[in-house]
């Protein structure tokens, strides 16, 4: 699996989005593989089946803070809006938080494609930040980082891959576009969890080896130190 993730940190204080306030961070860039099986995760996770359509609002009012009780969000009205007429809505993750303009919100609401499709976004790259922090918590699935600037080619790749996984989660008919039943058991569900599962098995045995390595030092000085009172 192939990572490299996040989006534009911005100055919360200085409320604007230059070239100065933007600062390099972590990021998570997937394989095309990767991309499907996040997608496949993040439905089954918040709780959609394929057929269902995916609400991003709902998500990110709900789900996300579920799993992660420091997110949150806020709705910044039109006329206070100072992020541009091109910008509608941003992830920051130094703050973790999805930030939407009001007219875009309500659009969404109201069945805009496009402001669903822009809220969307946003929740995939919180979606993301997710996934970044459980492997980096697990650390038992190979992955790695990359520190992506504004601009840079990890950003660009970063930025197509949200743009994949958002079609994939508002699509779901291209997630299992060509494959059968069991294909998309084995490539999405078992495979992937399989691999989850050997990781774990493999991190947590090195714990276990240095556990017993402990235990055994510990007995071997015991043994010792019986044996010198005896004497």
């Amino acid at each position: 699996m192939e990572v490299c993730q996040y989006e534009i940190v911005q100055s919360e204080t200085a409320g604007d989005c230059s070239a100065g306030d933007v600062q390099g961070a972590e990021a998570i860039v997937l394989s095309d593989d990767g991309m499907h099986i996040a997608a496949f995760w993040a439905l089954l996770l918040c709780g959609y089946n394929l057929n269902e359509k995916f609400d991003p609002i709902y998500v990110m009012e709900n789900i996300i803070p579920f799993f992660d009780g420091s997110f949150n969000y806020e709705i910044v009205d039109k006329e206070e809006w100072i992020h541009g007429e091109f910008q509608h809505a941003y992830y920051n993750p130094e703050a973790n938080k999805i930030v939407i303009r009001s007219d875009v919100y309500e659009g969404a609401l109201a069945g805009n494609a496009m402001d669903i499709i822009t809220i969307t976004h946003e929740v995939v790259h919180c979606i993301e930040y997710l996934i970044l922090t459980f492997l980096n918590v697990i650390k038992c699935v190979d992955y790695k980082t990359e520190i992506c600037k504004v601009d840079s080619e990890a950003m660009k790749r970063h930025e197509l891959q949200t743009d994949k996984i958002t079609t994939l989660l508002l699509s779901t008919d291209r997630l299992v576009a060509g494959k059968t039943d069991k294909e998309i058991y084995n490539c999405y569900f078992a495979n992937p969890l399989k691999q989850f599962i050997t990781g774990l098995i493999q991190q947590e045995g090195k714990h276990l080896l240095e556990t017993f390595k402990d235990i055994k030092c510990i007995e071997e000085s015991e043994k010792k130190e019986a044996s010198e009172c005896i004497v």
